[in-house]
């Protein structure tokens, strides 16, 4: 079947691809046809569970992140009862209010923070093939499924009109209550909706509180003052939507800690190249005295707008890596 690939380890099903969701251009559907998601702070993954209770963790772009987080691995316990199953969520760090924070999420190696998986559907369970199951069908499955510690894998709450009229909400209602509790947005999904692996789909929709899109790390510029001898900013592109050049986008120098600037040292120095990799010409003033890399990190950035004509972030700042990234997946962003 097209997005899945085989099971690499004794009794574990086969990696599904995640299916994505489109922008939704702004307006934040309000119909009872769709149902209602948090949009999650973390790391997209697939967890498959063997009916040992074996478990695999696969990122969107295939990297396995089953020894990355040692304590996910069978943390559904008996809740399966013997059954293998594959699941869709997000790996998230948790803060001390219980909230996913990206930037904890980052630094998850060098300080260990609460993680939990966030599990928002069901694509196998037991010998039922879920795929073609429609979105209301799954979900009321997976609902079935108890974790034995919430903390570690939590199954996520969706939001009919009908569960959102219980609590006096409307959808605008409980964007305002992401807004409130700082998170990403909602995912709005057809409720009749099929799992299309791989694919991004019309049938789920995101609507974002903050503009955050992804780039490429195509180089960088030494600091200055209290950054001296370590990076300035980051020089940032993606891929042309018509023509697939990477173009450049523009730089982020704020959103850093040491820590982070120090890992980012390690990280890129075996990427460094002789020349720019970008298709176009670098302004003048960012080409000076940077570093070229290799285009094969990515990362995320808040941006505030877009200027037009050239297509630059504006007042950018950086969210962190994205390992759960292909770079041929970063496309510009349009207006």
């Amino acid at each position: 079947m097209p997005g899945e690939a085989r099971g690499g380890r004794s009794g574990v099903p086969a990696a599904i691809e995640p299916m994505l969701a489109s922008p939704d251009g702004g307006t934040l559907r309000d119909d009872p046809s769709y149902a209602y998601e948090f949009k999650w702070d973390g790391y997209r993954a697939i967890m498959r569970i063997a009916p040992s209770g074996e478990t695999v963790l696969t990122s969107r772009n295939a990297n396995d992140f089953t020894a990355r987080f040692p304590e996910l691995s069978g943390a559904l316990g008996d809740a399966l009862g013997g059954r293998a199953a594959v699941l869709d969520g997000e790996i998230v760090a948790l803060d001390e209010h219980g909230r996913p924070d990206f930037g904890l999420l980052q630094n998850v190696g060098r300080h260990r923070r609460a993680i939990a998986y966030f599990a928002f559907d069901v694509l196998k369970l037991g010998r039922r093939n879920l795929l073609g199951a429609g979105f209301d069908e799954r979900r009321d499955i997976l609902a079935e499924i108890e974790p034995p510690d919430p903390r570690l894998v939590a199954i996520t709450p969706s939001y009919r009109h009908a569960d959102l009229a219980e609590q006096d909400l409307t959808p605008a209602g409980l964007l305002d209550v992401a807004r409130k509790m700082m998170l990403e947005g909602l995912v709005v999904k057809a409720r009749t909706s099929k799992y299309h692996p791989g694919r991004r789909s019309p049938e789920w929709l995101k609507h974002p509180l903050i503009q955050t899109t992804e780039v490429i790390v195509g180089g960088w510029r030494p600091g200055r003052g209290r950054r001296q001898g370590t990076i300035g900013a980051l020089l940032l592109g993606a891929y042309d939507r018509e023509t697939g050049d990477l173009r450049y986008l523009g730089d982020v120098g704020t959103g850093f800690t040491d820590a982070v600037l120090h890992d980012l040292r390690t990280q890129l120095a075996p990427l460094e190249q002789r020349t720019s990799p970008f298709a176009g010409e670098v302004p003048r003033d960012r080409a000076r005295d940077a570093h070229w890399l290799s285009p094969e990190t990515v990362g995320e950035v808040v941006y505030r707008r877009l200027t037009p004509g050239d297509g630059r972030l504006r007042h950018t700042a950086w969210r962190g890596l994205r390992p759960d990234r292909r770079p041929a997946e970063v496309l510009a962003p349009s207006w």
